[in-house]
């Protein structure tokens, strides 16, 4: 046996001769094995420069090998003709050469070269999933074959052009593995193996024979070993069917670490892998998991109905309900790095809340996620604590977040374009970092130290959120400052401020210290006054937009419902919302009347001419349907046709801009609505998927909303440059950092935006823009977008 193996050493270097002046491999005649039967004499006649040796091997005895034939190279007369169909293959390979090779040796050594690269660019393939089992997954019951098992089926049953990669990768694999054990054991070159071994690969073995009864017997072996085969096939591909359907059914484990899993589908579940989306282009994409009950068809449709820019990321569905221990382990909860816990949005906010306590007890039953974070959205505000308390998890509350948004733009328009662009994950972002170097400093000479940011306050050691804590409020060791930028290295420390004028504070603050506070001047959150109130549609929301306009009208109030909603029935849940949102008393602050329509005419024109839309303070308008779209539907006719009735009032009877608060749920609503010169609009999905988005990846902004929204002692403004400045002359040119300047002087007020007013009428927003010092045109129609402080922190008044 080792003699075959020293022979194939020797052959197969020199399977086509190479030249030792020329570089050149070359092939002279049939000089390999001329024949290798067995172990008891085997001959060989090896090619050589200026000679052919001739080996005769006998087994069991050791003889010296015999050399014959002549010291020179044989001419082409004393070789031998070639015949029959060598002929025809030996002159064309003659007849054209690369580099001294033949044609078929050229094609031959390319599919050997193309094949050995792909075998080459598998590695470093594997290795990346080695580590990755090794960071994640390693030490529990999946073994490493069982993680690439999971991820080739991922990859097939997710992949279009899976199945023919693999057929093509099986099928070039089998031919050159067979053509080199061919060449080897036989003594052909590997091109000619190559053909070989496609041939018999096609279920071909009779092309060689010459009579008829051998090629008959060929037809007929043939034809029985493509029946084996087949019934081969079948068992197989049955097999492999099954594994197919369990994976697309939502049955298979996944084998992931270090992934984010999302557990629930609402209606922000989209919105909220979007967000995730962006956060994780730049790293090339991440891997989400959604764990929910019902179909995974029906879920993976929804996604891709909605086209979903997954910016690089994968998306992976399993069917399950995340109260169950053996559901939550079929998504690798405990390897995963974040888990979302969404509320469920088809049931009451308690209901939700009860999901979610199941959910969150099953995980602390398994110490999941051991390595990650846990986010968890509450449905009611009161539950809150409860949750926090119940396991180690960041909850957020965003439901309550989108109806202040609504309640405060009622009074700010354009404040929740503002505050969607300081959630999302499009333009600049919150970062909070400790900077040593600023300990001491006030925080107006740290605000003018970061042209590249606004500075919006602090992280105390003790990891209270202060924001815009007071220009005299000296930053104490530990602090983070907390700033929005558009990266986290893409704001640096100024040892100078790039924006400072000595001397120009101290008489206007005496002087302004005599006038009352600026906030008592532009009105405090509460209006002093009654308000009337229309709210158009009904759905989850009612409870908390009641909750926060009870906190902001006057008393004396009154609030008009229209819905296609039984008035019964509301009136039964504003009972019992009073009770949860404000117990014991009720929504004080005004009364509650219905208007009742029948569905089939909500947006009629004559059913909304008689709400009178025109006497009313403020108008919100709810999505109301039985899903996204049909709402946003209703929700265009019903705005349209109230323009339309705006339009046709008499002049005397305009006495107030038609500026309604409108909800939406799908993006191309806002298109269609600003078309109508209508821009005061709220996402809801959008808003709270944000929300969510940035807790999932900063915990820290969980305590930035709650200091934003609270309301407690400061609030957003959106006001003109005379509003907050009285008695300034209104300037024809304005840089960002002299207008934060001239608020820093009369009171404790960020500057955080400022808009630009369009020839269309339209108000486009820019935040922390890159030249804060080059003066711009100011116009009158222009505003600045602030956070304005108007009680003192830790005042009771």
């Amino acid at each position: 046996m080792w003699r075959v193996f020293a022979l194939a050493a020797i052959i197969w270097p020199r399977a086509h001769g190479l030249d030792a002046q020329s570089g050149v491999w070359r092939m002279e005649g049939q000089l390999l094995f001329s024949s290798l039967r067995g172990f008891g004499s085997s001959q060989a006649i090896l090619p050589t420069r200026n000679s052919a040796i001739k080996i005769t091997a006998v087994e069991g005895e050791k003889r010296a090998p015999i050399f014959t034939g002549s010291t020179k190279e044989p001419s082409d007369a004393e070789k031998p003709e070639p015949s029959g169909p060598n002929k025809s293959a030996a002159d064309r390979s003659k007849d054209f050469r690369i580099f001294g090779w033949t044609l078929h040796h050229v094609a031959g050594a390319f599919v050997f070269c193309a094949y050995g690269a792909v075998i080459a660019m598998t590695i470093p393939i594997v290795r990346r999933e080695r580590k990755q089992f090794d960071e994640y997954i390693s030490g529990g019951r999946e073994t490493f074959p069982d993680y690439l098992k999971y991820r080739f089926t991922d990859w097939f049953t997710t992949s279009d052009s899976a199945p023919s990669v693999v057929l093509i990768f099986l099928a070039v694999g089998l031919i050159v593995t067979g053509a080199i054990l061919y060449a080897l054991v036989v003594g052909e070159s590997p091109s000619h193996a190559l053909w070989r071994i496609f041939v018999w690969a096609s279920a071909s073995p009779a092309e060689n024979e010459v009579t008829p009864a051998g090629r008959m017997l060929g037809i007929m072996v043939t034809v029985c070993g493509m029946v084996i085969l087949s019934l081969l096939f079948g068992i197989v591909s049955e097999i492999f069917a099954s594994k197919m359907a369990e994976a697309k059914t939502g049955l298979m484990k996944v084998v992931e670490g270090g992934h984010c899993v999302i557990l629930g589908c609402t209606d922000c579940t989209r919105c909220l892998i979007e967000e995730l989306a962006k956060a994780k282009e730049s790293n090339g994409g991440g891997t989400f998991v959604i764990l929910a009950p019902g179909s995974k068809e029906e879920l993976e449709h929804m996604f891709l109905s909605s086209h979903t820019d997954l910016r690089g990321s994968r998306v992976i569905i399993r069917s399950g309900n995340p109260v169950y221990v053996r559901d939550l382990e079929k998504v690798s909860v405990q390897s995963a790095s974040q888990v979302v816990v969404l509320a469920d949005s088809d049931c009451s906010p308690e209901e939700a809340d009860a999901k979610t306590i199941r959910t969150l007890l099953a995980l602390k039953g398994q110490n999941w996620p051991p390595k990650g974070r846990l986010i968890v959205q509450c449905a009611n505000p009161a539950n809150r604590h409860l949750l926090e308390k119940l396991y180690k998890a960041d909850v957020v509350v965003v439901g309550n977040i989108v109806t202040k948004l609504m309640a405060q733009s009622s009074n700010q328009p354009g404040l929740a374009n503002v505050f969607s662009m300081m959630l999302g994950f499009d333009g600049d972002e919150f970062y909070s970092k400790e900077w040593p170097e600023l300990v001491g400093m006030s925080f107006k000479q740290v605000v003018f130290r970061f042209p590249e940011a606004v500075v919006l306050g602090v992280f105390t050691a003790d990891g209270e959120c202060i924001l815009n804590p007071g220009w005299d409020y000296q930053v104490q060791v530990g602090d983070h400052l907390v700033v929005l930028a558009e990266d986290d290295d893409a704001y640096t420390f100024n040892k100078d401020p790039y924006y400072w004028k000595e001397g120009v504070d101290t008489p206007r603050r005496r002087a302004f210290v005599k006038q009352p506070t600026l906030h008592a001047q532009l009105g405090n959150v509460q209006d002093d006054h009654p308000s009337k109130v229309l709210i158009i549609g009904w759905n989850d929301n009612i409870g908390p937009l009641l909750n926060n306009l009870d906190g902001m009208v006057g008393d004396g109030s009154t609030v008009r419902i229209y819905s296609p909603e039984p008035e019964a029935d509301r009136k039964a849940a504003i009972e019992n919302l009073a009770q949860q949102w404000a117990p014991g008393a009720g929504f004080a602050s005004f009364t509650i009347t219905h208007a009742e329509v029948d569905d089939d005419v909500v947006s009629s024109q004559v059913e909304l001419k008689v709400l009178r839309h025109q006497d009313y303070d403020k108008v919100f308008v709810l999505t109301e349907g039985n899903d996204r779209d049909s709402g946003d539907q209703r929700t265009v006719a019903i705005l349209t046709q109230l323009q339309n009735i705006h339009d046709m009032l008499p002049e005397s009877e305009k006495t107030r801009r038609f500026c309604p608060v409108v909800e939406m749920c799908e993006d191309s609503t806002k298109e269609h609505l600003k078309l109508c010169n209508l821009t005061n609009v709220i996402h809801s999905s959008s808003l709270v998927s944000q929300a969510l988005a940035a807790v999932t990846e900063d915990a820290k902004v969980n305590g930035i909303y709650a200091d934003l929204m609270s309301g407690r002692e400061h609030t957003f403004d959106i006001r003109s440059f005379q509003q907050l400045l009285p008695g300034e002359t209104e300037p024809k040119e304005l840089s960002f950092a002299e207008a934060a300047w001239k608020l820093s002087i009369v009171g404790d007020i960020s500057l955080i935006a400022w808009s630009r007013f369009c020839g269309d009428g339209h108000i486009s927003w820019q935040m922390n823009p890159y030249d804060k010092v080059t003066p711009r045109p100011w116009t009158p129609n222009d505003r600045l977008v602030v956070l304005r402080r108007f009680k003192e922190r830790g005042s009771s008044d």
